[in-house]
């Protein structure tokens, strides 16, 4: 009986201390809950997000608290609870939320302000109301958009054409440029806090829908302003194009040795899918090479210069429908000058530039695209062979390559590309100089 009586105590005695390590280790635990605030600028604008985080990984979250404080207001963003039970604490161990305020409607201002966010766990300590966590991280708001004057009177537009946009910024911009339709410009910075845009309407866009300045600064704050324009029409060549069997056999196996998925049924099927499918392939390219920020410096004093004592056999615009026997089987977008000289004739740099692409490109065969600086480029297809590389700094006039029908040429001839930030132009305008200098130059003279 004692023996028994004994192992009872024991027992009870082991009960106790395990009892007494549970309350003081675990639920009167000293570890305050773990917070993580991402995302939070310290210098916010009209719109905050951010996310928070809270974690306790010993008695778990009770309570959770948001709020934005500037001077004496004190903003309830997010309220949590959770029950609390004595043996296992919170079984909310951790906590995110994201959140997106506008501060404005909440009614603060500009100024200082503070994210204060508390969170407390299941622990008994202080008075039963658990280990508290308070993670302060301050803020400064800025509401007020960029200053902006419009510098450029009326732009003249054209589907197909060129335009500079010249303005001013009061403060050095996060991003700024021009929105024509749905395209961004992007603004290169002169003297004097001014920004130069060149713009474009693609050939295929008949109507301006909306054309303003942006600047947006550090903060996110954002203006638009209107760039007063006027908008000609022009009309494009419609050209019948014959294909003939002897065409098809003297270009399509150049494809079907480069690209695999070119070998089609026959020599039409081949056709068709290189001037639609690889076109729209190749014309991705260009764009995505000629829509990156320009690094030349803009050199250009004058009109450009494409191949000289040449002949122009096709204009750009032309929209083409091929007819193979009398059948309509494709059409496309001619976007450059196809000018011919004598066969081989050497390929000068249409102005001083830089090298951005200099390889074989499918339907332009071998291809060099110069980049003049400001959003700028130039491109010359069909070469015999490329003699510049990457990165190469050319200068007006130098032999870039020599003519001959790489690509889909039919026979010996240069075609000669403009474009602003990537979208085709017509280079009419680029090679007249009386139209370089009234709408690029003379405006640019105060601000180089």
């Amino acid at each position: 009986m004692k023996s028994v009586l004994k192992g009872m105590l024991l027992l009870l005695l082991l009960a106790l201390c395990g009892a007494a390590v549970f309350v003081f280790f675990v639920k009167l635990e000293s570890h305050p809950p773990v917070i993580e605030v991402k995302g939070l600028p310290k210098l916010a604008g009209r719109k905050l997000t951010f996310t928070v985080r809270a974690e306790d990984r010993h008695s778990g979250l009770r309570e959770l608290s948001v709020y934005l404080v500037q001077g004496r207001k004190k903003i309830l963003l997010k309220e949590l609870g959770w029950p609390v039970s004595f043996l296992r604490g919170s079984r909310v161990h951790s906590r995110e939320i994201s959140f997106s305020v506008s501060p404005v409607e909440k009614g603060l201002s500009e100024g200082p302000a503070v994210l204060v966010v508390s969170a407390a766990d299941a622990s008994w300590r202080n008075r039963l109301r658990g280990n508290l966590s308070v993670k302060r991280v301050p803020f400064t708001l800025d509401l007020t958009p960029p200053r902006v004057t419009v510098l450029s009177r009326t732009v003249y537009l054209a589907p197909g054409g060129s335009a500079l946009v010249l303005y001013r910024v009061g403060e050095k911009p996060a991003r700024t440029g021009v929105l024509l339709n749905d395209r961004f410009f992007r603004g290169y910075p002169l003297k004097q806090g001014a920004y130069a845009a060149l713009v474009a309407l693609p050939v295929t866009e008949k109507v301006v829908r909306k054309f303003v300045v942006l600047a947006e600064d550090g903060a996110g704050n954002r203006l638009e302003l209107p760039v007063s324009y006027y908008l000609k029409r022009r009309r494009f060549p419609r050209v019948r194009m014959r294909l003939s069997d002897r065409f098809l056999n003297f270009k399509m196996p150049e494809f079907i040795s480069r690209y695999p998925e070119a070998q089609k049924n026959d020599l039409l099927g081949t056709f068709i899918w290189v001037n639609e499918t690889l076109r729209r392939r190749n014309n991705k390219t260009i764009a995505e090479i000629t829509s990156r920020p320009s690094e030349a410096p803009f050199r250009i004093s004058g009109a450009l210069r494409a191949l000289p004592h040449a002949a122009k056999r096709a204009d750009f615009g032309e929209f083409r429908t091929y007819y193979y026997r009398g059948r309509k089987v494709s059409r496309a977008w001619h976007l450059g000058l196809d000018l011919a000289s004598v066969a081989r004739s050497p390929v000068p740099a249409a102005a001083p530039g830089r090298v951005v692409f200099a390889d074989y490109l499918g339907i332009y065969g071998n291809t060099v695209i110069l980049d003049h600086g400001l959003g700028l480029y130039t491109l010359y297809a069909h070469l015999a062979g490329i003699e510049v590389q990457v990165g190469e700094e050319v200068s007006a006039g130098q032999t870039i390559g020599h003519t001959d029908t790489t690509g889909l040429a039919g026979g010996d001839h240069l075609h000669f590309s403009v474009l602003v930030q990537g979208v085709f132009v017509t280079p009419i305008e680029w090679l007249d100089p009386r139209w370089v200098r009234t709408r690029i130059l003379d405006p640019l003279k105060d601000y180089r």
